[in-house]
């Protein structure tokens, strides 16, 4: 049986060759070519449809080209050319139109054009190509004279439809409905008794009390985070809590009681780190986001989530401030806004530096914090330090506490260290797990922390994403939320390094200071510190406590059992001095913090084909969207002068 396509091919090879060219008159593209793209590509490639983001019915789009090929006709290269390619392709999943074949002819009359220079005339489209900024979204209110309220809107709508407002209500029910407008709360009896009281109600002055209360900006400032998609949770499956987004919620409360001009909210909430308002910047990271532990390990999955990370971002600023989405030029062109792919990356480009994250918050209120916590860290350290004398020592033979899941606190001979292993051999349940691991010098400071400039290791971890992670082993928080958990069952190691060698004298270590999880407890470790000489040795381990028993479940506390009558009385007052700083202190050091981006370097953006990070094209600039400005800067721009243009 012959194939028709075999004819065809051999009929292109000729057309491609640059060897053969039967036809003397060069190919017109109105007479010939138009026609052939009006009876197999319009349907897909038109003006009501554009497959692949190709469109043949207008010359500027065709040059352009498709979204994933482009450009599709190469002038003068029939043979690079993918419309040609397609067109004449073996492949079914391919070939194009994907119903009806391509004659011969017509192939071959496409090929020559391509080849003769894809000569396509100005001027002889059918149609043109509107004008995406002629939109009514991007035109101002034409206000009919003699109109300057809302009223007068209604009130011709209404008419439209042979309708008109209901009646004034009275007094009472009007301070009912204002009252519920400006604080969602209702007006106290006491409030509509004065207010009716008045010869005549001044509504003004009541309107005017409700803006000055506290509870406007409670009530508004929901709107505005609704808008920015604030929540105190990540999002996605986890949904783990952010502690520490709160600050923004308030900034937003602040601004709207303080009638903060509108453009000075916009530049605030984009680059408030450069002008007193810290916690503001709050805004370019509300929306969600994936952790650490719901990212693969390999290096697509790492760049894909940034793209999502930086997707929202953008998101977020041009629906917030621009009242447009740019989110599908990710992927392609906008079909009806002035939106492109370029403009979408050129967006990103202002933000390239950002991350989602906490970090120490500037501000008035942090600061007198920060001077707070260490005065109570002081106070603490103080009482500790005194504690220790009543806390027997490793291996010095007298009785010590069992362990429980709360807190351990193992002491030993002041000695030179400049890292601590801590061994697990045995646990009661499953892979262990530790809330924090502290090492404290004979003044009573946690050297350990991260803040302090130790750094850990370990045997390996099961991650869950910002709530089980190396990271928390030194994070200075307890709890399982905040935890660090091995990867093998029973057993597994983790190591602190000190940024120095200095003296310590005990360690404290817990499963969950919380108190709300009791499996997963080291029940036989062995703790072991080495100098800078690298030798390790051993200075405390389980068997200096009493054996472990199970079902004691009952929670730790600090115990004067074996204490002298005297020494019991000295280690409780000591206690209870101890209880109210401590509580103090987590509040404290809470308030120090902000979930408002973490600031770096910016990212190298590139164009993507489809959106796809593994498909980088040419490099992209910061710039404002190209329907609306010109604004430009040089790939040079230090990460906040970017966020600052921006917002201006």
């Amino acid at each position: 049986m012959s194939k028709p396509w075999v004819h065809t091919f051999i009929v292109v090879v000729a057309a491609l060759g640059f060897t053969a060219n039967l036809a003397a008159v060069p190919v017109d593209f109105v007479h010939e070519v138009r026609p052939i793209f009006e009876r197999h590509c319009y349907e897909c490639h038109g003006e009501k449809k554009q497959k692949s983001g190709l469109r043949l019915d207008v010359k500027e789009m065709a040059m352009k080209g498709g979204d994933n090929v482009g450009p599709n006709i190469i002038p003068g290269k029939a043979q690079e050319s993918s419309l040609i390619h397609l067109i004449t392709s073996n492949d079914e999943d391919e070939v194009m139109p994907p119903k009806g074949r391509l004659s011969a002819a017509e192939i071959d009359t496409l090929a020559r054009w391509v080849n003769e220079g894809a000569i396509w005339p100005d001027g002889v489209d059918r149609v043109k190509l509107a004008d995406k900024r002629d939109h009514w979204s991007f035109k101002p209110l034409n206000i009919p004279a003699g109109r300057h309220s809302i009223d007068s809107f209604i009130d011709a709508s209404l008419g439209k439809n042979g309708l008109r407002r209901s009646p004034p209500v009275g007094a009472a029910q009007w301070l009912r409905r204002v009252t519920l407008n400006l604080t969602g709360l209702p007006p106290t009896p006491e409030e509509v008794g004065a207010f009716l009281r008045q010869p005549g109600p001044d509504y003004a002055a009541a309107v005017e009390r409700l803006l000055a209360s506290p509870r406007y900006g409670e009530r508004w400032a929901q709107h505005w985070l609704d808008v920015v998609r604030y929540a105190d949770t990540h999002g996605f499956e986890v949904n783990t809590e952010r502690p520490n987004a709160w600050p923004y919620r308030d900034y937003v409360i602040r601004a709207f009681n303080e009638d903060k001009p509108y453009d000075r909210f916009i530049r605030e909430q984009i680059v408030g780190d450069a002008m007193g308002e810290d916690a503001a910047t709050g805004f370019l990271v509300t929306a969600s986001v994936l952790l650490p532990g719901q990212i693969g390990k390999d290096e697509p999955s790492k760049r894909l989530a940034r793209q999502d990370a930086l997707d929202e971002i953008v998101n977020n600023i041009s629906q917030t401030f621009l009242g447009l989405s740019v989110g599908c030029a990710r992927c392609h062109d906008h079909k009806f806004d002035p939106v492109t792919a370029r403009d979408y990356y050129a967006m990103q480009a202002f933000v390239a530096g950002v991350e989602y994250g906490d970090r120490p918050l500037r501000s008035k209120e942090a600061e007198t914090a920060r001077q707070k916590a260490a005065s109570l860290k002081q106070k603490l350290a103080l009482i500790d330090r005194e504690l220790t004398r009543f806390i027997p020592s490793a291996k010095s033979g007298a009785v010590r506490p069992m362990i429980n899941a709360r807190e351990n606190v193992d002491r030993f001979a002041p000695t030179v260290a400049k890292r601590l292993r801590f061994t697990i051999r045995q646990t009661n349940k499953l892979e262990p797990c530790l809330d924090e691991l502290e090492v404290f010098t004979p003044a009573g400071d946690n050297i350990a922390l991260a803040s302090a400039g130790a750094t850990v290791t370990s045997s390996g971890d099961m991650v869950t994403a910002d709530r089980h992670e190396l990271k928390h082993l030194n994070d200075g928080e307890y709890g399982n939320s905040r935890s660090w958990m091995g990867n093998e069952s029973g057993r597994g190691w983790v190591m602190v390094e000190l940024a120095r060698a200095e003296t310590i004298e005990r360690i404290s270590w817990g499963r969950d200071r919380l108190g709300k999880f009791t499996d997963r407890l080291a029940t036989d470790y062995l703790v072991e510190i080495a100098d800078e000489t690298g030798e390790w040795r051993a200075v405390a381990d389980s068997t200096d406590r009493q054996k472990f028993d199970p079902q004691a479940t009952k929670p730790a506390t600090f115990t004067t059992a074996g204490l002298s009558r005297e020494e019991a009385k000295q280690a409780s007052a000591l206690m209870n001095e101890r209880r109210p700083l401590e509580a103090n202190l987590k509040t404290t050091e809470q308030d120090q913090l902000v979930f408002a981006g973490k600031f770096r370097a910016p990212d190298e953006i590139r164009l993507l084909s489809r959106g796809d990070p593994e498909q980088p094209g040419e490099s992209v600039v910061p710039a404002v969207l190209g329907a609306f400005g010109t604004l430009t800067l040089p790939a040079t721009t230090p990460e906040q002068q970017r966020r600052q243009a921006l917002a201006e």
